[in-house]
């Protein structure tokens, strides 16, 4: 995974970030968010998310 942010469309851009089982992957951020603010967004979605096997609502 590149090591800069990388560009997105309309002012964001894609970074690595932490989630909270210590997996890495990529988010979409705002351009300029730094990334112990990009590992938290990446924290909040994790726990918005169902657990798998969850119907959806």
């Amino acid at each position: 995974m590149p090591e800069e942010p990388t560009p997105g469309p309309l002012g964001t851009e894609m970074r690595e970030a932490t989630f909270p089982d210590g997996s890495r992957g990529i988010v979409l951020v705002q351009a300029g968010t730094s990334q112990p603010d990009a590992d938290l967004l990446a924290a909040q979605v994790w726990a918005e998310m169902p657990e798998p096997g969850t119907p959806k609502e």
